[in-house]
């Protein structure tokens, strides 16, 4: 069935690790342990893996889905969004 008429879209958002998640806390602490490092260096460490050298948080991922249902992206469907911040290249 096509809804597309009737105003459904659907856009992947991808993004990366947001690091205020519970699961990125948890996987940070585990693999500081491992690695002989601080959970905070760990996380610090996670900028380093996109161009603008900032880690992700929940708010920013909620951004920018916000701004994906919004009327101002309506002309976006059947794509997917890249919210890496360079950590993964389309």
């Amino acid at each position: 069935i096509e809804v597309s008429p009737v105003g459904v879209r659907v856009v992947c958002l991808r993004t990366t690790a947001n690091v205020d998640s519970r699961t990125i806390q948890q996987t940070a602490e585990a693999l500081a342990v491992k690695m002989n490092t601080t959970k905070d260096q760990m996380i610090a460490g996670m900028a380093g893996f996109n161009f603008l050298k900032v880690p992700a948080h929940t708010s920013d991922t909620a951004k920018a889905a916000v701004l994906i249902a919004s009327d101002r992206a309506c002309m976006f469907t059947g794509t997917v969004v890249n919210a890496t911040a360079g950590a993964a290249l389309d």
